[in-house]
């Protein structure tokens, strides 16, 4: 599977720990990081606007494009905590729908500001992008649209005609938000161990184990 991950230039350690929490299950996929920067001096990536709440808010929706148009393709964000093998979600494909997501609630936004200070501000279909598993083959967004595009109108999934999949909560447990037992994939919304004041959050020790792991010499 091609797996891309969110980067966020500030905390290199978060796309460490996603990708080595899914190699302890597969070492099958490839796994490329959403590095902004890289993107932009390719050309890639051209949007002007400043402010993300994360480097990846926007470089997400270039799944498809970098994929070449190819067979399935997952994006999470970086501050997963992956507890099974991503292939797991193979089972889900359809004709019916090109995207799958976790369609979390309305969810109340329990602070106004994330991931090191930046703003935390509501929209429609808030969280649903953070881990996406595309059908690439039906895709049509190109980076032209990427750049271009109004932010609601990529959040909100108006790039994709037919109706979205759903995902059990299982595979994005936002920590603060559910309560799922043993959840198949992590994900630290609000902050994780990374950052100060986050260090005691629920997995933060089993993400630190992770951690570890892939500093330990080969």
């Amino acid at each position: 599977m091609k797996i891309f991950i969110g980067y966020e230039e500030n905390y290199p350690e978060m796309y460490d720990v996603c990708k080595a929490s899914i190699e302890r299950f597969s070492k099958l996929h490839t796994i490329r990081p959403l590095r902004k920067p890289a993107l932009q001096d390719t050309g890639v990536y051209t949007r002007p606007y400043q402010g993300e709440a994360t480097d990846f808010a926007f470089t997400r929706f270039l799944v498809p494009y970098l994929s070449d148009y190819d067979g399935y393709a997952l994006f999470c964000d970086g501050d997963f905590l992956w507890r099974c093998d991503p292939a797991e979600l193979e089972e889900y494909q359809s004709e019916e729908h090109d995207v799958h997501v976790v369609k979390h609630p309305e969810l109340i936004t329990r602070q106004g500001i994330k991931m090191d200070g930046k703003v935390n501000r509501p929209y429609p279909y808030k969280y649903w992008s953070s881990l996406m598993y595309i059908n690439c083959d039906e895709m049509e967004i190109d980076d032209e649209q990427v750049n271009q595009s109004l932010a609601g109108d990529l959040h909100g999934f108006k790039w994709t005609d037919k109706p979205i999949g759903s995902l059990p909560a299982t595979f994005n447990n936002m920590v603060g938000y559910y309560d799922i037992h043993n959840p198949k994939a992590v994900h630290f919304t609000d902050g994780g161990p990374w950052l100060k004041g986050y260090e005691n959050v629920q997995y933060a020790d089993e993400w630190r184990t992770v951690l570890e792991e892939t500093r330990r010499p080969i």
